[in-house]
């Protein structure tokens, strides 16, 4: 390698030495001042390139997990949502079968055509009706973030909804669940077939022709003909009674007994329980009677009432 030179007399007062760098390492260092400027120029330009991606990814990055924080909270929500809509299955399946109609009469369900014309919608906060699109721009937020916003807000909507009512659709379950008991309570069929002989109120008396008060109806019939029990209940009486002769007495709950005398044979005892349609007796014509029939005595709180404002209007015979 060429070492540097110096030449006396060439500086600026003609005797201080002067340093001389050789062509070729000038060369060299040139090279390597103008590769350093490149460097440094394509570091500046990648940082350029790069620093706002890094803060578009950051900020990228703390809105998903802003909007992961939302999911998880929606997701809170809709499982309390499905344990409310669990709950809201098993209120229907018990009104249902509460509010079925029984025997000819009970409430009229809806066609198709009016169910049709019922408005179901459900309108949530901010007005927002179920299944309607959300414009982002409505809310001045990000479309995800618009949807968290709508989907959090029905579900907190329904939630609330649901508390609010709750306690109404109990009490309707145990209202309607009394008004079955008491429906079942009533007599719900004909405690034997035949012919109706003779009905409720005031009458000739047949044995001894003066006008008296018939607190009942007389179902004639053959002798040994079954008789039923009109509807569940427990036996309070079963025997002789004087002039109603072999007779059994049923309670069945909120104040309401049937009795059903003359019989011949009894086949259930006191203190039994009975369901409705369970053989009790036969037709006889025990007692003061003038031939084989059913005396059928249906009372509220021990006051004796017309049968026929519970019976079904088809006696079978």
């Amino acid at each position: 390698m060429d070492a540097p030179s110096t030449t006396p007399g060439a500086g600026p007062h003609g005797s201080e030495p002067v340093m001389q760098i050789p062509t070729r390492r000038l060369k060299w260092l040139r090279l390597a001042a103008a590769a350093n400027g490149v460097v440094i120029a394509g570091l500046l330009a990648l940082l350029v390139y790069t620093v706002p991606r890094s803060l578009a990814y950051s900020r990228v990055l703390d809105e998903n997990l802003a909007l992961k924080e939302r999911l998880d909270d929606i997701d809170d929500k809709m499982s309390e949502v499905d344990r409310m809509l669990l709950r809201l299955r098993l209120y229907d399946s018990q009104l249902k079968s509460l509010s079925t109609p029984k025997g000819d009469h009970g409430p009229v369900d809806y066609t198709e055509e009016e169910l049709s014309r019922i408005d179901f919608a459900n309108v949530g906060p901010d007005g927002i009706v179920a299944g309607e699109m959300v414009d982002a721009e409505d809310f001045g937020l990000r479309s995800a973030d618009a949807w968290a916003e709508a989907v959090s807000g029905r579900a907190d909507a329904f939630i609330e909804s649901f508390e609010r009512a709750e306690p109404n659709l109990t009490d309707l379950v145990v209202e309607l669940e009394d008004i079955r008991a008491l429906e079942a309570a009533l007599p719900g069929r004909w405690p034997s077939s035949g012919s109706l002989s003779s009905g409720y109120g005031w009458r000739r008396d047949p044995v001894n022709r003066s006008y008296k008060f018939h607190s009942g109806l007389d179902v004639a019939n053959r002798r040994g003909t079954p008789i039923f029990a009109a509807s569940a209940g427990t036996v309070i009486r079963a025997g002789w009674s004087g002039g109603y002769g072999k007779l059994v007495e049923i309670d069945h709950g909120y104040g309401i007994t049937t009795i059903y005398a003359h019989c011949t044979t009894i086949f259930v005892k006191e203190g039994e329980h009975v369901a409705q349609g369970q053989k009790i007796s036969t037709v006889g014509t025990t007692g003061k009677s003038t031939g084989p029939h059913l005396h059928f005595e249906v009372r509220l709180d021990g006051n004796s009432v017309d049968p026929m404002d519970y019976l079904p209007r088809v006696l079978q015979r």
